[in-house]
């Protein structure tokens, strides 16, 4: 702001006159427009200054019995008067004027023409008012900012929690989720269950029909897993072609349900797998584990959950996959 023209803060109306205005005039001028200066101009250009205290010092002779009448701008202003060109600063202006001690400058144009005048109370309350402004877009601007720093940092804490192939949960949000259900369990007997499912033969779909596919067939399944739990549960990518369940406040019956729908679902879809042993269509083989009241103390930690899901996924795979395995002795 304090590098921006003095023309966009000086006030353009500027009483002024020649300097052969009487006196009297110049005094009612000031008096009916209530201003404490005059500005003498010859051919427009600023020759003098007559303020409040030149006002003063009239009356004081006059009191003091000379005439005053006859008295003419020319004989009671202060000159030589100091301007300054309307292309100088704010800055430049209130350093002059501080330090020079003056109060008002008249401005001029190109042409040494009177343009306006500032007066230094003025330009101090417009700059206070422009300081106070900048400071508040400043503040908005911070905000705003900050706002969007939260807006990336959010994106970003997203993004290191999913997956980017599927838009599914990834193991880092699965290690969370999991060690707060395995929490509750310990503490307050909730069950919960977890389910790994493994897409069968998928190595051999990838050598068939490439991995562009078999990008697209991870894709089919992840939507049908979310399509197939309720908003309570949550799915994860697990790694390659590996996906798991956590199904909170779900016993063995429940889990066992939605494995063996899963199962069905997924041969359902049809997605064609030429390559493969169990049949003509993808399809998956699926483990699940429960953690109740009854059992939670056999699972010290929630990594023992996971593994005894994967033991019974690894029997599922062993009988001939496309099929589901629990623990070998229902939890």
């Amino acid at each position: 702001m304090i590098d921006e023209a003095i023309s966009q803060f000086m006030n353009r109306e500027v009483l002024k006159g020649e300097p052969e205005t009487p006196l009297s005039e110049v005094i009612a001028l000031m008096h009916s427009r209530v201003q404490s200066c005059f500005v003498v101009c010859e051919d427009g250009t600023p020759v003098g200054v007559i303020t409040e205290r030149d006002a003063v010092a009239v009356l004081d002779r006059k009191l003091a019995g000379e005439r005053y009448q006859d008295v003419r701008a020319a004989d009671v202003m202060t000159c030589p008067v100091h301007t300054l060109p309307e292309t100088s600063t704010m800055g430049e202006v209130m350093r002059i004027m501080n330090e020079r001690k003056f109060r008002r400058v008249p401005i001029t144009g190109d042409k040494n023409e009177l343009s306006g005048i500032v007066n230094l109370m003025e330009l101090q309350a417009a700059m206070n008012a422009a300081l106070e402004r900048r400071g508040r877009d400043l503040e908005v601007a911070v905000m705003e900012r900050t706002a969007e720093l939260q807006t990336a940092n959010a994106k970003l804490a997203e993004l290191s929690i999913r997956d980017g192939l599927t838009g599914l949960l990834n193991r880092r949000a699965m290690t969370e989720k999991l060690e707060h259900l395995h929490d509750l369990s310990q503490r307050f007997g909730n069950p919960f269950s977890v389910i790994l499912l493994d897409i069968d033969h998928f190595k051999s779909y990838n050598d068939a029909l490439g991995h562009v596919k078999g990008d697209e067939a991870i894709r089919e399944i992840a939507e049908l897993l979310h399509e197939s739990v309720r908003t309570s549960d949550t799915v994860y990518r697990y790694g390659g072609e590996e996906f798991l369940i956590a199904m909170p406040e779900t016993d063995h019956e429940s889990a066992l349900a939605v494995a063996k729908r899963i199962r069905q679902e997924t041969e359902e879809r049809a997605l064609p797998h030429p390559n493969s042993p169990t049949g003509p269509v993808i399809t998956v083989s699926l483990g699940h584990t429960s953690v109740t009241c009854h059992n939670v103390e056999q699972f010290d930690v929630w990594n023992d959950v996971v593994e005894d899901a994967d033991k019974a996924l690894y029997r599922a795979k062993q009988g001939g996959r496309n099929r589901v395995e629990g623990p070998l002795k229902a939890r």
